[in-house]
């Protein structure tokens, strides 16, 4: 994760050297939008850098429970710098509509630019894989704002091309606004994610009943209840209780309670687990938390 979040700073620090000389080439309003954006994609991938290195750190005796939500706090702060940026975006896009300015000699604006979509694109790919390897929070948000920045590069070429050849003055700000509504988008899922993480949210019914599910099979199982569940970055924490026929030894309710969390440990091998045993009772009652 940490290699991925230094490919993102090491991309955007070469187009963010790229599109300042391009926009003083060409003085593009256009180009100064991606320019700017790529200034929020340093402090973003700035700030998913320092998150991700402090939740990988292990539990100490401070934090016994890991650092996970380190990358929730960053998602957060990436959801409001994403914010600033679609709202800058809007309102160039706005002025452009307004003034009906041009570009000129947008030919080094034109490479620099197709530079950018070949880097991001690669950076996004790469990306890609690190979320399906790991299903990191803040790898995922600094792969929605980059799959951003493609329709902005695009935008911002079509934009290039129309104010040139074609005379068309509002394409500018026509692909300004709908890159800006596509990264508020964005945003909004980002930051359900983040409050979900942070706030402890249970994990999704279909995990919690293939949790239950595995622990049924167990045999010596007769019962589970109080099944808790949340998510701390990359690692899940599951806790719950197992019933048992309270005729059984003590060594023998532990190696069934072992065996449980082995059987877990192979679906969730990065999954934190406490598993209580309590003798099993009929109970007419059912217990809302038992998935």
């Amino acid at each position: 994760m940490i290699f991925s979040s230094i490919a993102s700073l090491a991309t955007v620090c070469i187009l963010l050297v790229l599109k300042t000389i391009a926009f003083f080439t060409t003085n593009s309003v256009a180009i100064l939008s991606s320019l700017f954006d790529s200034i929020q994609d340093l402090v973003t991938s700035g700030v998913n850098l320092v998150a991700i290195k402090q939740a990988v750190q292990p539990p100490d005796t401070d934090h016994r429970f890991g650092h996970g939500k380190a990358q929730g706090i960053g998602a957060l702060i990436q959801a409001v710098i994403i914010t600033v940026s679609a709202l800058f975006l809007a309102a160039e896009s706005i002025k452009h509509l307004i003034q009906h300015q041009k570009a000129h000699d947008i030919g080094f604006g034109v490479e620099v630019i197709l530079i950018s979509l070949i880097l991001t694109m690669g950076l996004i790919l790469f990306q890609n894989y690190v979320i399906k390897k790991t299903s990191s929070l803040s790898i995922k948000a600094d792969y929605a704002h980059y799959a951003g920045d493609i329709l902005m590069n695009i935008g911002v070429l079509l934009a290039l091309f129309g104010n040139t050849y074609l005379n068309c003055w509002w394409m500018d700000g026509l692909f300004g606004i709908l890159v800006s509504i596509y990264l508020l988008r964005t945003v909004w899922h980002i930051a359900s994610e983040s409050i979900s993480l942070l706030m402890d949210k249970e994990l999704d019914t279909s995990t919690r009943h293939t949790i239950h599910d595995i622990a049924m099979q167990v045999k010596g199982v007769r019962k589970i209840s109080s099944l808790k569940t949340r998510a701390g970055g990359d690692c899940m924490f599951i806790q719950f209780n197992i019933h048992l026929d309270g005729k059984l030894s003590l060594h023998k309710a532990h190696q069934i309670t072992d065996e449980v969390e082995s059987k877990l440990r192979e679906k969730y091998p990065q999954a934190e687990i406490i598993i209580h045993a309590e003798p099993f009772q009929n109970s007419k009652g059912k217990d809302k938390n038992a998935i």
